[in-house]
């Protein structure tokens, strides 16, 4: 009988398997042959013809390429014994060396790595003898080696987050794999070829791991990336690239794009056998597409996602899509769902420690606030403290605050706690720029003044509250989307009518865009008639008449009630503002224009001073009108406020206290997010700099101060 590979041998491995030698060839068929009414496909054939061969010929002089192919397909049907047997049956095989490494790298294990990728690396000399002989079994075998070690070895950079070191890399890398590329071109060897897209893929989510998404814009959409990418044979390969495709295009703020390609990818899943854990991937990322504009789709991906990693034994798989679906089921008000999530997902974490990430302890204790556990809550709080202390990086951190500003707020109500928690999670997201989560913060703490307006009808908490949300409207940037604006203009008219500036009201309704929208005509509709009951409410009152009569039925319900309609402009603008953190698909934060900086003692004395306007300015004057400004406030009122904003003319001076003894002012064009949190980050980073120090602050300081040369650099670092 013949031997046909297009019959027996998948597409991806035709071209390795047409090059071994024919002894080896009709060894490793015959076994296919006799076996394949029992076998489910293609794969699993050709992953018993190269087990059985290579058990049965222990001592014979194998083919490379055949070690290649068993590792590989033993990788793609997660066989990881069957790798781990073979590799101690073939302790000398580099390949098998290397394929074992991989299994250990892909669950984050690092151990013995240099020396698999030094057994696997070609000299540049013994590459390019190579590159100049026709294609051999042995010399293509090196060639997919080496190639391998430097996926491996930019995966192990990565995941160490060594982005100058991977650049680096990858430019050798691509060299060479475009050199192997055109090497096999006349053979058409599908595996070469495919590898090289492996690693423009791996290149292409490495550059979005570290934000840089311009970057990996440009270099995915380079016309020679693209005709490498357009090599792809094989059902899997076709799918990655839709993947990566889908994912690049949703980071980089084309979500319509990105859902297309994803959505494409999941249509090939169907004809891919096994891979499980590989497919939940995409249903894991389909589900976070869908998240803000299709809740049911959303989870049923995330349903399909647990499905197909729950017999694999991958807890952390398992682990991460149950704390998905928890989020889900919360979100949606399904909290019989949510808690049977959780309990499922504790029941797991609480049996395996090395389960339990900073995140996911987190998001348990999050999830189970919102369930109203505290005391579970409480218990997973504990943990995460103790696991940000072991890894105590910005993120950790970040949720960390983010974890017990909730907590204050709901289970042991302390407002003085939940604020500091609050701004100190800003600070950690603003240090990091992860401006989306940043937005959450900021949303969150506009909320939280609301409520506290709500019950306490202090009008501190109000004017907070309109404060925060100038931050959030700079933070986003200039949006021009007619559904933002819509939205931003009724929240800010509700906003004045709370504060009593019904002019100002009227101004921002009239800014309302048309819209077909049936929920921005609702909104524009509600706030136009709470306007109109304002106004004439405010003028019966002014005229000190008890009764009110209105033609409208909804002015005239309100009439009932006197703070009814206070209680419908804070139902919008709960709504509203829910709407303002969801629009944005991308965050591009309105910059701050910065003219000075001055840090000022107690006695009004400015000791450092950093000027970045042309004109000339006394900052000695400067410093003394701020000083009396804060002294004047507080002989009026008694108080000391931690932070306050003069508006002069085209400048603005923001002012923070820092210490007992120290003051932050900047002066600004616009008082806007980017400007307060640089404030607020240079005044913590200042009083935590300060901590034990014994530093005589009487005089201006001098270039050869310590805390000169440190603020030169902070200054340096935050306007960087």
């Amino acid at each position: 009988m013949s031997f046909d590979p297009t019959d027996l041998i998948p597409i991806e491995y035709r071209s390795l398997f047409a090059i071994i030698s024919p002894i080896e060839k009709s060894g490793i068929l015959k076994i296919i042959r006799e076996n394949y009414a029992e076998m489910k496909n293609k794969y699993e054939a050709l992953f018993l013809g190269l087990k059985d061969y290579l058990t049965k010929f222990q001592g014979e002089d194998i083919s490379s390429l055949a070690f290649i192919m068993f590792g590989q397909i033993s990788l793609d049907l997660a066989k990881e014994k069957d790798i781990s047997s073979m590799a101690a049956v073939y302790p000398f095989s580099p390949e098998m060396q290397y394929y074992n490494i991989q299994l250990q790298v892909d669950k984050g294990i690092f151990d013995n790595i240099e020396q698999v990728i030094t057994k696997s690396r070609l000299t540049d000399e013994n590459r390019n003898m190579i590159f100049n002989r026709l294609v051999a079994a042995d010399k293509l075998a090196s060639i997919i080696l080496d190639l391998q070690s430097f996926l491996l070895e930019i995966m192990f950079h990565g995941m160490k987050q060594e982005y100058d070191k991977i650049e680096e890399l990858s430019q050798k890398a691509e060299a060479i794999w475009k050199r192997a590329v055109k090497w096999v071109e006349a053979k058409e060897v599908f595996f070469v070829q495919e590898l090289a897209i492996r690693m423009i893929l791996q290149k292409s989510q490495i550059l979005m791991s570290a934000q840089n998404l311009d970057a990996a814009l440009a270099y995915y959409e380079r016309p020679e990336i693209q005709q490498v990418l357009e090599l792809s044979q094989s059902t899997v390969m076709k799918a990655n690239i839709l993947h990566v495709s889908g994912m690049l295009y949703y980071s980089a703020g084309q979500p319509t794009k990105g859902l297309d390609y994803l959505e494409k990818a999941e249509k090939l899943l169907g004809r891919v056998h096994g891979r499980h854990s590989w497919k939940s991937t995409f249903y894991h990322n389909l589900a976070y597409m869908y998240t803000l504009t299709d809740s049911d789709k959303c989870t049923e991906a995330y349903e399909k996602c647990l499905d197909l990693v729950e017999g694999t034994g991958d807890y952390q798989s398992i682990a991460t899509t149950l704390s998905n679906l928890i989020g889900i089921h919360n979100q949606a008000n399904r909290k019989g769902e949510a808690r049977k999530y959780l309990k499922r997902l504790v029941e797991i974490l609480d049996t395996s420690n090395e389960l339990v990430t900073p995140f996911r302890a987190y998001a348990v204790a999050s999830n189970a606030m919102t369930l109203d556990d505290y005391e579970l809550a409480a218990k997973y709080l504990k943990i995460l403290e103790e696991k940000v202390a072991q890894a105590p990086t910005l993120m950790n951190k970040a949720i960390l605050a983010s974890s017990k500003f909730v907590y204050y707020l709901d289970a042991e109500i302390n407002s003085e706690l939940a604020y500091k928690y609050g701004e100190e999670s800003l600070y950690y997201f603003n240090k990091q720029k992860d401006y989306l989560n940043a937005l959450a913060s900021v949303y969150n703490l506009v909320n939280t003044d609301l409520q506290f307006y709500k019950i306490s009808e202090k009008e501190r908490y109000l004017g907070s509250a309109k404060k925060r949300l100038n931050e959030l409207l700079t933070l986003v940037g200039a949006l021009d989307l007619p559904e933002w604006v819509a939205t931003k203009n009724v929240t800010l008219a509700g906003f004045e009518i709370l504060s009593q500036n019904l002019d100002a009201a009227e101004r921002f309704i009239n800014e309302i865009p048309d819209s077909e929208d049936s929920q921005i005509k609702a909104n524009k509709k509600m706030i136009t008639q709470l306007l109109e009951f304002s106004r004439r409410k405010k003028s019966e009152e002014e005229k000190d008449e008890k009764e009110i009569l209105f033609t409208e039925p909804l002015l005239n319900e309100i009439a009932t009630n006197k703070d009814a309609a206070k209680v419908m402009v804070m139902h919008v603008l709960e709504s509203t503002m829910e709407e303002l953190v969801q629009l944005p698909q991308q965050i591009d934060p309105i910059k701050a224009d910065i003219k000075l900086i001055l840090l000022i003692n107690n006695a009004g004395l400015t000791i450092y001073t950093k000027i970045f306007d042309v004109q000339k300015m006394n900052q000695q004057l400067i410093s003394n009108f701020i000083s009396a400004i804060d002294s004047f406030g507080k002989q009026l009122f008694g108080t000391t406020e931690p932070y306050f904003s003069i508006s002069r003319g085209n400048n603005i001076i923001l002012y923070q206290n820092v210490t007992d003894d120290l003051n932050l002012a900047l002066i600004v064009s616009q008082e806007n997010y980017d400007a307060v949190m640089k404030l607020n980050t240079l005044s913590k980073e200042i009083s935590e700099f300060m901590i034990d120090k014994s530093l005589i602050l009487n005089k201006e300081l001098e270039e050869s101060s310590p805390l000169y040369n440190w603020f030169e650099e902070k200054v340096a670092e935050l306007l960087s």
